[in-house]
């Protein structure tokens, strides 16, 4: 190929992506997932500042940075009434009732409480106004919803642009945290965690008890074990942030980044991080539904297809037997094996890494 027809083809896959990303509507069954996820994360996110609230203390009784100048403060009686409006806004993005609206109202009023002061900052909360956005800009009501129930769309397609963005921002998290980490000697060298587990060491043995404490504690506790954990920890944020753009190692990545936040939720208090960013790793999936033909014995399986991965035919007593976007064909034991990878319920424990 010379180099001329190199460029042209190189110039034709931007132009079809650019196309793709902007113009040509795709599934929004992912980002409705998120969406679903992040209503009930944002009234646990605006639990504490309503308990305040029923105790008669609101921001106004605390110190205050603000962020900007212009930024108006609200009465503490309005300001009451707006958490309240984000929980009842936050309900009926969960069950899709007006979802698109809905989940500007939510966004409004986390954006608005989060910038009322400095000391509202937390990395998680951040996050959660992103993702807010995100699913805002979408036409996230199109399915999995009680809108369309009510209004049956003539599909779950719209435009994906919001979604590209999202993965950006999140893939960006993972990188930034990882690459801060693997420049700073103290991270990678494995002294902060060290640090940190000598800090707690009191509060993890209150939790695990003398029996169980000591001898966790003291492997923790060593310094050559965080030598090990340390350069992991960095490599695995790493790996998460470049090996997710990629389809033959998306599904390990996603795999690592689940079981990431959960070892986070474990072992540090990160508010409902972990929970939205489990459920962000939905934006990954390819936005198509139903492009796989599947034969299955086992009903349960419609039940859990919750990304619409499969056009499924449930036949009593039938062999498993799928057909895969290609044309690939899989029965048995290796179609079974398949499926589970593709089901979110269940392909952390499958053996996903046969099947890319």
């Amino acid at each position: 190929m010379t180099a001329a027809a190199a460029a042209s083809t190189a110039a034709d896959r931007r132009r079809r992506w650019l196309d793709q990303v902007f113009d040509e509507p795709a599934s929004v069954r992912a980002v409705a997932i998120v969406r679903i996820v992040l209503g009930p994360s944002v009234i646990w996110h605006l639990r504490p500042f309503l308990a305040d609230a029923l105790n008669g203390v609101t921001y106004l009784d605390v110190f205050q940075q603000k962020w900007w100048p212009w930024v108006p403060n609200a009465p503490a009686g309005l300001y009451v009434a707006l958490l309240w409006t984000g929980v009842a806004a936050a309900v009926l993005m969960t069950v899709g009732l007006w979802s698109r609206p809905a989940t500007w109202v939510t966004l409004a009023v986390v954006a608005y409480n989060f910038f009322l002061s400095e000391t509202h900052f937390r990395h998680n909360r951040a996050f959660l106004i992103i993702l807010l956005a995100g699913v805002a800009l979408c036409d996230n009501g199109r399915v999995l919803s009680l809108d369309a129930r009510r209004r049956p769309p003539p599909d779950d397609r719209a435009l994906l642009w919001p979604v590209w963005l999202l993965r950006f921002e999140a893939a960006s998290i993972y990188f930034a945290s990882g690459f801060s980490k693997l420049i700073d000697p103290d991270w990678v060298g494995g002294r902060v965690l060290h640090d940190r587990t000598l800090r707690y060491q009191d509060d993890a043995r209150d939790a695990l008890g003398d029996t169980l404490g000591g001898p966790v504690l003291e492997v923790l506790g060593a310094r050559a074990f965080h030598w090990v954990l340390s350069p992991v920890a960095v490599a695995t944020e790493l790996f998460i942030a470049l090996g997710i753009w990629f389809r033959r190692t998306r599904l390990a990545a996603v795999w690592v980044a689940v079981a990431f936040h959960i070892g986070i939720e474990v072992s540090a208090q990160v508010e409902v991080f972990s929970v939205i960013a489990i459920g962000a790793l939905a934006i990954w999936v390819t936005p198509s539904t139903r492009d796989r033909e599947l034969i299955t014995p086992r009903r349960w399986v419609r039940w859990l297809d919750w990304t619409a991965r499969f056009d499924i035919t449930v036949v009593a007593g039938a062999s498993w037997r799928m057909v895969d976007r290609d044309g690939t064909v899989l029965e048995g034991r290796q179609a079974r094996r398949f499926v589970m990878t593709r089901l979110p319920a269940t392909f952390l424990f499958s053996q996903f890494w046969r099947y890319q």
